[in-house]
């Protein structure tokens, strides 16, 4: 069972599973330490405040092993000072609140948003006798009007359901403005699918793309890497999305609770339709059969065409797979952005670390994403593909299930419903999925409840 430590303003040592008389048998390195964590806004977005310390900071601590739980705040220095600490490895999260007076007080600008939400994650933390304190920055994410609603990663029952063929994106205007989906990018990140450190990675497991990229650290803090990058169409004005109201990004456009006939002509039957959904109604999919015929491959034999829905248009595709499957081992991390033709063709294409003269990947500079959200297994075993400022932490589908229990469970995981105001359902934004997302059955245009 994990434990859950709670430390206000300042916190006195709280130490679970050991008993008092414990002398921990000599042994040092188990000995609890003194550690401290310092909270600083990030350097480069926030240049004139990047020295100082923020106070009123939410800090928790996991410990990597045992998953127990330090949780406190920071001090008017910026500090988390606690008395002792077990060592070990830990992830520590950061979240701060600002209300609009106090953001543009404190940083120096002004802002449209009543509340500014900040976040900082930090991975590989090492707390030991030698070891006594980290530095952990926290930014603001790039807040937008359109957010990622739900994300159907998982797939239904592969004997009784679809598959993953019924797998989707939901995207939510989250504003009282109608906002067109016309020329918007979705697109998945690609990142190491385990955090063991190797000579191709950083400390916390992700590739360290600056072995092929160059320019240094900003290629690991100021980009994303992707080799699925797919579009709307639409002239401009095409398709509206109405305040409170989403599109669904379909893999494949149909009711999957019906029996169809694939690309080879072969009927597949449907033994259990409430395990799987309809996406009939979708408003775009994914369909890959003409761009694989382009380029030479036969149709995939579950990629239907729904000539009633519009298709996404594929900008940049780099990878094996002839259909959009979001498999859930690889946990795609998915973000939402705009950028213009010139833009998209000045960014770089460049191999993954790990396989230097293999696939290339699309090197998409952070700030033109407009959300994005982070994917998981329950054991946290994969670093972060998106830095922090555009996710604090992760999401996953979190039903008591592992890594590969989670496939084919038909869940999905969805953002809460702050509030509804005059009819018009606003999503909860606070640029930290673990704190947004909840999972549920997968249900095309339905709410968390």
């Amino acid at each position: 069972m994990k434990r859950l430590i709670v430390l206000l303003i300042i916190p006195i040592l709280v130490f679970v599973g050991c008993n008092r008389d414990d002398d921990f048998g000599g042994n040092n390195e188990i000995k609890p330490v003194p550690f401290t964590v310092n909270i600083k806004y990030d350097a480069s977005k926030y240049p004139s405040v990047a020295d100082k310390g923020v106070a009123n900071v939410t800090i928790t601590m996991s410990n990597a092993v045992t998953g127990d739980k330090i949780i406190g705040k920071t001090d008017a220095n910026g500090d988390l000072k606690l008395n002792a600490v077990l060592p070990g490895t830990y992830s520590v999260q950061a979240e701060l609140q600002l209300k609009k007076s106090e953001y543009e007080q404190q940083i120096g600008e002004n802002t449209s948003y009543e509340i500014v939400h900040f976040g900082g994650f930090q991975e590989k933390i090492t707390v030991n006798a030698n070891i006594s304190s980290a530095l952990v920055r926290i930014s603001s994410g790039n807040l937008g009007d359109l957010v990622i609603k739900q994300y159907y990663y998982a797939g239904s029952d592969t004997k009784l359901g679809a598959n993953f063929r019924d797998q989707f994106i939901e995207i939510h205007n989250n504003s009282d403005q109608t906002i067109y989906a016309d020329g918007l990018y979705l697109v998945f990140l690609e990142g190491n699918v385990n955090n063991n450190v190797t000579n191709f990675t950083l400390p916390n497991g992700q590739y360290d793309w600056s072995l092929t990229a160059g320019g240094g650290t900003a290629a690991n803090t100021d980009y994303v890497y992707s080799n699925i990058f797919i579009k709307v169409p639409g002239n401009g004005s095409q398709y509206p999305i109405l305040p409170g109201k989403s599109i669904i990004v379909a893999q494949t456009a149909i009711n999957h609770k019906v029996p169809f006939t694939d690309t080879n002509g072969t009927g597949v039957p449907i033994q259990e339709p409430a395990r799987t959904v309809d996406l009939s109604q979708a408003d775009f999919e994914t369909y890959m059969g003409d761009y694989n015929i382009s380029n030479g491959k036969k149709p995939f034999m579950w990629d239907i065409q729904n000539i009633m829905v519009p298709d996404m248009l594929i900008n940049y595709w780099s990878i094996a797979s002839n259909d959009l499957i979001l498999n859930v081992t690889s946990m795609l991390g998915v973000g939402i952005l705009r950028a213009t033709d010139a833009e998209i063709a000045s960014w770089k294409k460049i191999p993954a670390p790990k396989a230097p003269t293999g696939t290339l990947f699309l090197q998409i500079p952070k700030k033109y994403i407009i959300d994005g959200i982070d994917i998981t297994d329950k054991e946290q075993k994969a670093p972060k593909d998106f830095p922090s400022d555009i996710d604090a932490s992760r999401t996953f589908i979190a039903n008591g299930v592992g890594l590969g229990e989670a496939m084919f469970t038909g869940l999905s995981v969805i953002r809460r419903t702050k509030e509804i105001i005059n009819g018009r359902v606003v999503l909860q934004d606070t640029n930290n999925s673990a704190n947004d997302f909840v999972t549920i059955k997968a249900n095309p245009r339905g709410y968390a409840q």
